[in-house]
This record gives structure tokens, sequence and C-alpha cells, in this order.
């Protein structure tokens, strides 16, 4: 078991995911598919200022992963964000599939979108988060060679671990289906996505339960939520009330990935090595 910081029984990060329109397919960014298009600027214009509005009021710092692509869309959402305390991670630059692309195009995507993000928010982005968390073994290592601090796409644990370069340069922050919105609350006709829109009292229960799982076995608890989805007002106030049931508990360690790598390169946390 992971002995985490101030002796904290399990850790807990929030993480969203702001795609806004490179949610969809590309093929809807002609201009013409309004109402899709609409769905995910809904994210950034209207949730992201309500998210960071609870985020505050609860005294969080939280992690968002950011297409480039959506910087060039409405560089002051992102710049909101980073200046309000949050930390910025790349997420493609496009919304891109990794194993759709070759090696060489997966590093030129990781240098552009790093680029464009630190230009928008003038300060250097060091985490990474792949698109529909596809993560290929050419991006692990380019993610290395570019001087990342960690990925949030594998699943292998339920507790930060090492993986990538000569071994255990890159900090990986395990994710699970079980813990993103987009199982849960995510619907379009076409493209066809989704199929039920559960109610966020069911939602709240199975996030409660695994909350209770991680705090049982020291785990690492990351919520992935898409603004889009996650803001919306019965859903938000569902989030509210999952923060405040962790937050009764004092055992709790709330933490960014900046944190999470801190810890493990000062020597505080020993973390295990796997391949994946």
């Amino acid at each position: 078991m992971i002995m985490w910081p101030d002796r904290k029984r399990f850790a807990v990060t929030l993480s969203f995911d702001l795609d806004a329109e490179t949610a969809w397919d590309s093929s809807s960014l002609d201009g013409r598919r309004l109402t899709l298009l609409s769905m995910g600027a809904y994210g950034r214009r209207v949730a992201v200022p309500r998210i960071l509005e609870l985020l505050a009021r609860h005294d969080i710092r939280a992690q968002f992963y950011i297409p480039a692509r959506v910087a060039e869309i409405d560089p002051n959402v992102v710049r909101g964000i980073a200046d309000a305390g949050h930390g910025i991670g790349c997420h493609g630059y496009f919304h891109e599939r990794t194993d759709e692309q070759t090696p060489q195009q997966n590093l030129q995507i990781l240098k552009d979108s790093k680029a464009v993000l630190e230009r928008t928010i003038g300060r250097e982005v060091h985490h990474y988060r792949a698109p529909v968390w596809e993560i290929t073994p050419d991006v692990i290592d380019g993610l290395v060679d570019l001087g990342f601090h960690s990925d949030s796409s594998l699943m292998g644990d339920d507790r930060p671990y090492l993986v990538g370069g000569a071994p255990g340069q890159l900090l990986e922050l395990p994710v699970s289906w079980a813990l993103d919105d987009w199982e849960q609350f995510a619907y379009s006709a076409e493209p066809a996505v989704g199929g039920v829109i559960e109610n966020p009292d069911k939602v709240f229960d199975l996030w409660r339960s695994e909350v209770d799982g991680m705090r049982a076995y020291g785990g690492h608890f990351t919520l992935t939520m898409h603004p889009q989805l996650i803001g919306r007002p019965a859903r938000l106030l569902m989030l509210e009330r999952l923060i405040e049931y962790i937050k009764g508990f004092d055992d709790a360690w709330w933490c960014t990935p900046d944190d999470v790598h801190a810890q493990w390169r000062n020597g505080a946390l020993d973390l295990p090595l796997h391949p994946y």
C-alpha cells in the first residue's frame, strides 16, 4: 500500500477533459452541424465557469486536459482555468486517437499541442492524457523524450505507477471507465454515442462506492469528467454532493498531477514499475 503524504489513507484527483467542439468527428466542424457543435461549445461557454466557481468554493485544485484546437478556438477559457490555479495538460491537437496515427504524426502532435497550450497560458505544460485513453508505445516514448512528467491514460493499477523510457521515467496516473462521466451521460443520435442517459443519483451511488473502495485499499480516486456533460445543472449538483461526501473523510489527500509528481520526485512515494 502506498504511504500518502501526511499519513492520508487515499488520494483524490478531479480531472476534466475540455474537449468542447473537438469531442465530435471532424466532419461536424464544417460549420453546418450547429446543434452538434453547440453541445461541445456548452462545455467551454457555460459549464467551465460553473465548474470553476464550484472548485473555488470548495478550495479544490483540479486538472484540465485540453486539446490544442480548443485553445485556438477559445484561448480565454484556457487562460481562465490556468489563472484560477488549476493544472493544464495536453490532450491531443484535435482529439486524435493515437492508434490511428503514425509514430511521426504522434510526435508532431505532441510537440505542436504542447507549444500551443504553453503559448496560451504562459507556462510549461508537463502532463498528458491520450484522447479516448488510447495510448501507444511510441507516444509514451515521446512523452519521456519531451520531458513530460505524467500520463493519465492507462488502467494497469488503481494507484500511481511508473512506465516508459529507461525504466520508470514517466508517472502514470491510472484511470477507469467506472470513473468517467462519458459512459454515464454522453448521448448523440448521429454520430451514435451512448444509449441511456443515467440519472445523476445512480451515478452518485456508483462514484460514492468507488470512493469507499479506494479508501479501503489506499488507492487513487481519479475522476474523469467532461464539462459539456458534468456541467449540466443536475449533474453539477451531484458532483458537489460527491465532493462534500469525500470531504467528510479527514484522511483524503486532494491532489493534482503536479502534487503527485512532486511527492514522487522527492522520494516520498515508492511506486511500482509496470510495462503498461
